[in-house]
């Protein structure tokens, strides 16, 4: 019951925190968005972690392998999110997160490679999320229409392009994650994670030339929101993540938090989603629980 309550947790965390993703995003554009998000989790997780007792735990020497797995989580982390955003900010919620759901199928696929064999039911749940990530990209463009406040919209094959690109990265993030949980405490996972991303992100502005392009006190509250949930969200996944069966059971249910966003954008946007797409999105959430649950056996 611990493990599926914290998965609970850590899904309407993360679902609830991208839905404010895909509005500050499409104000803000994608990268302030995260930007915002990042500094606001970083500070609150350097602040935790003084509380906690300092950063002395970082300079151990068995500690530095899981550091550098951290580290690496939040920099592949931080270019996962900002395709996402930005895959939000000019598309439809209800195609891109169904499609960054698909990512256990990447985490499987370099398992695979691994050497790592797998049972018929999982090639058959591979399949599953490919099917269903065919019926939700499998739109008509001019169901890829602006909403009110969208100043851009890309045509749907860009959307879904951006959002596949998001996922197979996210997949790498949480391959990344799960490594370095097994040598450094949650804590210090999620800090190092967080200020990693935000230097990787701070490297993009300043490439792009947008460092010195700010926004208006007015967004601090979004991204203090935003910046909890998120950080919570991966928080109550280390949480249950307690060995065995719960890491499973954590994992299954948190993997769900793609519904939380679009019932949200369709409750409060209005988006239209058909039938179709409606199909397609079951199939992606389903055929993923099946992956990561069998996976985790």
């Amino acid at each position: 019951m611990f493990s599926f309550a914290m998965g609970a947790l850590s899904a309407g965390s993360l679902g609830i925190a991208d839905f404010i993703a895909s509005q500050s995003s499409e104000r803000l554009g994608a990268a302030r968005a995260l930007g915002g998000m990042l500094l606001v989790s970083s500070i609150a997780l350097t602040v935790a972690m003084i509380a906690d007792g300092g950063f002395a735990p970082l300079l151990q020497h068995e500690s530095l392998i899981g550091n550098a797995l951290a580290a690496a989580h939040g920099s592949v982390m931080a270019i996962a999110l900002l395709l996402f955003f930005h895959a939000m900010s000019v598309g439809k919620i209800s195609v891109v997160a169904p499609i960054i759901a698909a990512h256990p199928a990447f985490v499987v696929v370099f398992y695979a490679i691994q050497g790592t064999a797998f049972a018929f039911i999982q090639i058959v749940a591979i399949a599953g999320i490919l099917i269903g990530v065919g019926f939700v990209a499998g739109f008509g463009e001019d169901q890829n229409a602006p909403t009110a406040s969208r100043k851009i919209y890309y045509p749907a094959n860009r959307v879904v392009l951006i959002s596949a690109a998001a996922s197979l990265i996210y997949g790498i993030a949480i391959i990344l994650l799960q490594e370095a949980s097994l040598r450094i405490d949650d804590l210090q996972l999620l800090w190092f994670g967080r200020v990693a991303g935000l230097l990787t992100l701070a490297i993009i502005l300043i490439v792009r030339g947008l460092a010195t392009s700010g926004f208006s006190l007015k967004w601090l509250s979004v991204f203090v929101v935003h910046g909890l949930l998120d950080s919570g969200g991966l928080l109550f996944i280390l949480m249950g993540t307690n060995g065995g069966a719960s890491n499973a059971i954590t994992v299954v249910v948190a993997s769900t938090f793609p519904v939380v966003t679009v019932g949200m954008a369709a409750l409060i946007l209005k988006e239209r989603i058909s039938p179709r797409q409606i199909i397609g999105a079951a199939s992606v959430f389903v055929f993923a629980a099946v992956l990561v649950g069998t996976s985790a056996s």
